[in-house]
């Protein structure tokens, strides 16, 4: 998987972060090519445009406004989908939260059984939460519980945005409709994924809570967020 795979990041006002976070890729994987879809206002994207230049294989897209992580990945899916040497897709937070180091391990594990859809689990024996308040993680676990029983799959963590996905489950996420446009859809997706019959396994990961700036998900998007979760196995 040296040069086949592509590393989708969602971003919103993180160019301190995306700096370090670059380094730590291309240290790792000199070759991947590198999406990021950026929703900061144009002050903030001009940053990043300036720190992105002439970075090779990496592309960024510009939108310019809030537009929600969910649709902002399955942008950056798209544009994967466009080099046909691509056959598997990373996706990851933009906060340093996920380690590039960790990355090696989905790899391992999306072969070991042909698997679609490698999530990152902070839940699995190995997996750990550091730098964050006990509530918030209480809160996460109690989230992850109800949606377990809800959507019916056997996830540890349906709420990881550190993942990887197979070239077809990319394929099949951007042709069907998806419902919600923020951090929800990470669950509506591995729920499309699972309705389809695609394969779906977790690897532990270490989840480290932001240093620079702040969290993006506020509590109206919580709120919503519940409301489409409730309505996917409606519709």
């Amino acid at each position: 998987m040296k040069n086949n795979f592509a590393i989708v990041i969602p971003s919103y006002n993180e160019v301190k972060n995306i700096s370090i976070l670059m380094k730590g890729i291309r240290k790792l994987f000199p070759s991947a090519k590198i999406i990021i879809v950026d929703d900061s206002l144009p002050k903030e994207n001009k940053k990043l445009k300036a720190i992105l230049k002439g970075k090779r294989n990496t592309m960024l897209i510009s939108r310019f406004k809030k537009g929600g992580r969910g649709s902002a990945v399955i942008e950056g899916f798209k544009e994967a989908l466009k080099d046909r040497e691509i056959n598997y897709v990373f996706e990851m937070d933009s906060d340093l939260a996920h380690d590039p180091k960790e990355m090696k391990r989905f790899m391992e594990k999306i072969k070991e059984k042909k698997f679609d859809l490698v999530i990152g689990s902070r839940y699995l024996p190995g997996g750990k939460i550091i730098n964050i308040a006990p509530d918030r993680t209480i809160m996460s676990r109690m989230i992850n519980r109800f949606l377990y029983y809800w959507l019916g799959i056997h996830l540890s963590d349906h709420t990881s945005g550190f993942r990887l996905y197979s070239r077809r489950s990319v394929n099949y996420l951007t042709k069907t409709r998806m419902y919600s446009k923020g951090f929800i859809t990470l669950s509506e997706s591995a729920y499309k994924i699972y309705l389809k019959g695609y394969s779906i396994g977790e690897v532990p990961i270490t989840w480290n809570y932001r240093v620079y700036g702040k969290s993006n998900v506020n509590t109206k998007e919580l709120l919503n967020s519940l409301f489409c979760v409730i309505k996917m196995r409606i519709i």
